[in-house]
């Protein structure tokens, strides 16, 4: 049987989830300014964006995912609303086409020759990986947590991600997720909880 690709795709998010305008001629700012308006809005706590430090950030994220030049890709960020206004996590996803060799498996050894690399930037702390069965396919998860530390810096940061293949059944095309955040508090448990989103994901398969 010849393999067939995604047709179609839809992915439910919680509440506090804003998507990043990456495929409207929009300019960054304006895009900012609309989803912090939209956040303080939505704060029943009535947080703000402080001295708009997280428009700042939006802005220059979106910057940063326009210069991957990539037409495929799909993002959100994660507005956290407690008592104020901050960038909690970016959600991107995107439909990759593999190898009929290309399982989980695969990804999950692919994704541990990635962290365990001696050009990979930061040292990992923590790294895990396994599989589960879902409606779209099997899912394929990674959670990783990288301490980076600048040159001649002493003081770094943690960054914390985690990274999903979903793989239909018959299609030579997955699903890839990849969920990251600066701010450690903003899951309570990051693996059951994005893993819960990308669960979400149901697809159409060409016909």
């Amino acid at each position: 049987m010849a393999a067939i690709g995604i047709a179609d795709l839809t992915v439910s998010v919680p509440d506090g989830f804003y998507p990043v305008r990456l495929d409207e001629d929009i300019d960054s700012e304006v895009w900012a300014t609309e989803v912090v308006a939209r956040a303080e809005s939505e704060s029943e706590s009535g947080a703000i964006d402080h001295e708009g430090a997280l428009r700042d950030e939006l802005f220059d994220l979106r910057i940063r995912l326009l210069a991957q030049l990539n037409p495929y890709l799909t993002a959100a960020v994660y507005i956290r609303r407690e008592q104020f206004l901050s960038l909690g996590a970016l959600m991107t996803f995107q439909v990759v086409e593999v190898e009929p060799e290309h399982d989980p498996a695969w990804f999950e050894r692919e994704a541990r020759a990635v962290a365990s690399s001696e050009d990979a930037e930061g040292h990992t702390i923590l790294f895990d990986t396994w599989q589960r069965p879902a409606p779209a396919g099997t899912i394929a998860g990674v959670h990783q947590v990288v301490e980076y530390l600048a040159p001649g810096v002493e003081d770094g940061w943690i960054e914390a991600r985690t990274v999903f293949g979903v793989f239909p059944p018959g299609s030579h095309e997955m699903v890839h997720f990849t969920f990251t955040t600066a701010d450690l508090a903003t899951f309570g448990d990051m693996p059951a909880e994005t893993e819960a989103i990308v669960a979400s994901l149901a697809i159409e398969l060409e016909a």
